[in-house]
């Protein structure tokens, strides 16, 4: 954390990648306004507050952050792990609509 109004944040770059975490601060972009760049193994992450004025504090905006990112994280690993299912199911339910016939 910094200064207040500010508070800067890290990620690994081997366990997140940099649009899991794009993804995940659009989420709070009505509440602040992010600094992103990656350095050598991190992402890092500036947060400042568009309102000093919120209910939310930056510590539990920061905390909230950094479930977002594990959930949208797992998110993507669980579609990629399913899409063969998805395409078989989709192929299937597309076979039998007669839009292929000719």
């Amino acid at each position: 954390m910094s200064s207040e109004g500010t508070a800067t944040v890290s990620f690994d770059s081997s366990v997140f990648d940099l649009d899991t975490v794009k993804k995940s601060a659009y989420k709070f972009s009505d509440l602040v306004s992010f600094d992103i760049r990656t350095s050598k193994n991190e992402i890092v992450c500036e947060l400042t507050l568009l309102d000093k004025k919120t209910t939310d504090s930056l510590e539990n905006i920061v905390k909230k952050l950094k479930n977002e990112i594990l959930d949208q994280d797992l998110r993507k690993k669980i579609f990629d792990e399913t899409e063969i299912v998805r395409n078989v199911i989709l192929a299937h339910v597309f076979s039998n609509t007669g839009l292929q016939d000719g």
